[in-house]
């Protein structure tokens, strides 16, 4: 376990009861104020914090593909050693991961290694911790600060080494109770039956050892709960008042919220970023003074910041580049020599940089002095990646059939990060498909391919716009159709914010269509459809595959106007609303949810190509149910597809470890014959599943089981789906 010590400096207690004697605070708790210990000296007070360990992405070989996976490594499992008396012996330093392949798997915690060298006279023992209250969080807390429980699996040498350890255990207890707002904890460490600090305790542990593993106990009584009191931000150049940054109230940097010294840390890295955003570069925080009174139960904080001059940005200079055009990277700064210095437009232009793959790592530094102008000059030194890239996918559903897909790219390939893409997708139908002799065809036949490239063009026009070019021929066999044609596209994507993009573009399609029931085995017929689509959308999600937080819309209007050429003169809306609210902290309970709409306007049912009608059912859709088998039907009772689509999802996405996850979740969705969607005809199915997750630096492994709640005859008794990312 790795615990970083954070120190709030200038810490002066306020208490009408006399200061109790130092030592004997150190080794019991006292009545009354125990600061000093707490602060480990009495004036620094010491918080103990612990981020998290993130282990690297491994990779195995499985059948005959690879199956990438992240081992997640929970807090406490990569030691970085903390030197305490009598706590640490040489052979523990360098802990390396010795869980078992299956550990690694569904995320179990990696246990402390034994010591590579025996330890002579060992004293094996037991840890229980009770804290007043039974507060789960706090209890946790203690054990992840304690040594004792840490290194519990490396027993110390003899009973003084055991009795020892235990006393060093105290000032870090009370360092993590300070840091949590609780100044007047109350703790004891007994080993044995007896407190650390009694003479006999020595003798106890030697008599208690004979019959096994020495009990030690932590009994931890919290007290009362300290809050923030007043709180002030000065100007330590001028001694004048700093109107507080917002980001205080997010940070619960408020009076009456609990009074955390890693709050008071964030607070101030938030009013040093305030004035560094408005162009102080060399802002610094000075001093910090938290004054603890106990006849209040308040913590008063004032912050002390030295805002330095004003600073203008100077040249950037840039490195690192080795196929890429620097003049790539050029184009993209977001700030010109003489703008005020803005940690908000260096921010932007790094993450400008990032969101293009081409960049293995970007690394935006500000210089340590001002240049012969007086302006900060900018280094950006940046990695490439290799620039070409290939791999495969694939993705199963006892519904929806089997697909396999195969891909090769380059990520600059002309010099600046043009990105080519070729793919090419087999796919096997599933279900049952008839020919025109009403017999069910053969496997050959039930094989539908897409073998397209997609060509994208970065700042074609200014550096927010990109040129995206796509073309497709592919064989596409559905239980009610199949469609065989090139499918071709050009568009301009712009960005507008880091949330909004748009896109216009034109879309050819010539293709023909068979119905499944009629002629699989050629004839058919052709359509040709030429669009002008229209699409935005709105993204605050923090992540495409796996998202924890925020909203996602989309919304698409394609017009098929006659006089370019199509066949069928109508209008294609459709539009997509997702959801994800965490419920916790750590984002391990994830309540998600979709609605998906659609609307062809201009055309009747039956003048629409079958491939473009609306369809409900399947992994994306409405699980339980066979790929596009909920819909409109023929008088033979024959699903032909609607004119309108309503579909919606809840889930409710549960960590249970940090690779393994559970995912409850509910859907319904229907076709419908008119543009718009009609509840009259009972054509709304639902659905209801549970899902596994695997969680991987990819994105997370699924695996869904469903099953129909309104099923008719011949829809199946389940559904299984099978792929790579959430399902929506």
């Amino acid at each position: 376990m790795w615990v970083p010590r954070v120190e709030l400096r200038s810490v002066k207690v306020l208490s009408s009861n006399p200061a109790p004697n130092r030592r004997r605070r150190r080794r019991r708790a006292a009545s009354g104020p125990t600061l000093e210990a707490g602060f480990g000296g009495g004036v620094q007070l010491k918080a103990l914090a612990q981020p998290k360990a993130w282990a690297q992405p491994r990779v195995w070989a499985v059948g005959v593909g690879l199956c990438f996976a992240s081992l997640a490594t929970a807090p406490g499992d990569l030691h970085a050693q903390t030197a305490a008396a009598g706590s640490r012996t040489s052979g523990q330093a360098g802990s390396t991961d010795n869980r078992s392949f299956f550990d690694r798997l569904f995320g179990r915690k990696q246990e402390p290694e034994q010591p590579t060298i025996p330890v002579p006279d060992a004293v094996p023992y037991e840890v229980t911790i009770h804290v007043v209250g039974d507060d789960d969080t706090l209890e946790q807390r203690i054990r992840d600060a304690s040594n004792l429980e840490e290194l519990k699996n490396s027993p110390p040498s003899g009973a003084e080494g055991l009795v020892q350890r235990a006393a060093a255990d105290l000032p870090r207890l009370f360092s993590t109770m300070a840091a949590l707002g609780y100044y007047e904890a109350k703790i004891t460490v007994s080993v044995a039956g007896v407190d650390v600090d009694e003479a006999a305790a020595t003798a106890r542990v030697n008599a208690a050892r004979r019959t096994g593993a020495v009990p030690v106990v932590i009994n931890v009584d919290p007290g009362r709960l300290f809050t923030f009191g007043s709180l002030k931000a000065v100007n330590a150049a001028t001694g004048a008042a700093v109107d507080p940054p917002e980001a205080w109230a997010k940070l619960r940097f408020a009076p009456g919220q609990p009074a955390e010294s890693s709050v008071v840390l964030s607070a101030e890295a938030a009013l040093v970023a305030r004035f560094r955003d408005i162009g102080h570069a060399f802002a610094k925080a000075v001093k910090r003074d938290a004054i603890v009174d106990y006849a209040t139960g308040h913590m008063d904080v004032t912050l002390r910041v030295e805002p330095g001059p004003i600073v203008r940005f100077g040249d950037v200079k840039i490195s690192g580049t080795d196929r890429l055009n620097p003049n790539f990277i050029r184009r993209r700064v977001t700030f010109q020599p003489g703008d005020v210095f803005s940690t908000t437009a260096l921010d932007d232009f790094r993450r400008e940089l990032n969101s293009y793959d081409v960049f293995d790592s970007v690394r935006i530094r500000e210089g340590s002095a001002l240049n012969d102008a007086g302006e900060l000059p900018i280094d950006v030194d940046v990695k490439e990646r290799l620039p070409r890239f290939v791999g495969f996918s694939a993705k199963y559903s006892n519904t929806d059939g089997p697909s396999v897909n195969a891909y090769w790219g380059h990520r600059n390939l002309f010099g600046n990060a043009e990105r080519l893409r070729l793919d090419a997708t087999v796919a096997g139908a599933s279900g049952k498909i008839l020919g025109a002799d009403g017999q069910e065809v053969s496997w050959q036949d039930r094989l539908g391919f897409n073998v397209g490239a997609t060509f994208e063009v970065p700042g074609i026009f200014t550096v927010e716009d990109d040129l995206i070019v796509k073309a497709n021929y592919l064989r596409n066999v559905t239980e009610n159709y199949t469609q065989q044609g090139f499918l071709g596209s050009i568009g301009v994507k712009r960005e507008f914010s880091k949330a909004f993009t748009a896109q216009v573009g034109l879309s050819f399609e010539r293709a023909k269509f068979m119905r499944a029931y009629s002629d699989v085995n050629g004839a058919g017929r052709y359509y040709t459809l030429v669009g002008i689509p229209v699409e935005a959308t709105y993204d605050t999600t923090d992540s495409k595959l796996d998202p924890t937080r925020g909203f996602r819309l989309t919304g698409t209007v394609t017009p098929y106007p006659s006089f370019l050429g199509s066949t069928t003169n109508m209008t294609v809306m459709t539009g997509t609303a997702s959801g994800y609210l965490s419920l916790d902290k750590e984002s391990r309970y994830i309540l998600a949810g979709r609605v998906r709409m659609g609307s062809i306007v201009g055309a009747s049912l039956y003048d629409v190509p079958p491939p473009h009608r609306f369809f409900a059912g399947g992994g994306g859709s409405v699980r339980g149910y066979d790929y596009q088998s909920i819909g409109p039907t023929d008088a033979f009772g024959r699903v032909i597809g609607g004119r309108s689509l309503l579909e919606g999802s809840v889930e409710m996405r549960m960590k249970v470890t940090d690779t393994i996850g559970i995912v409850p979740f509910v859907d319904a969705g229907g076709a419908f014959r008119d543009s718009v969607p009609s509840f009259d005809d009972d054509g709304i199915k639902y659905s209801a599943g549970i899902g596994l997750r695997y969680y991987t630096s990819l994105g997370p492994l699924r695996l869904d089981v469903a099953r129909g709640l309104n099923r008719d005859k011949g829809d199946p008794p389940y559904g299984i789906y099978m792929s790579l990312g959430q399902s929506f």
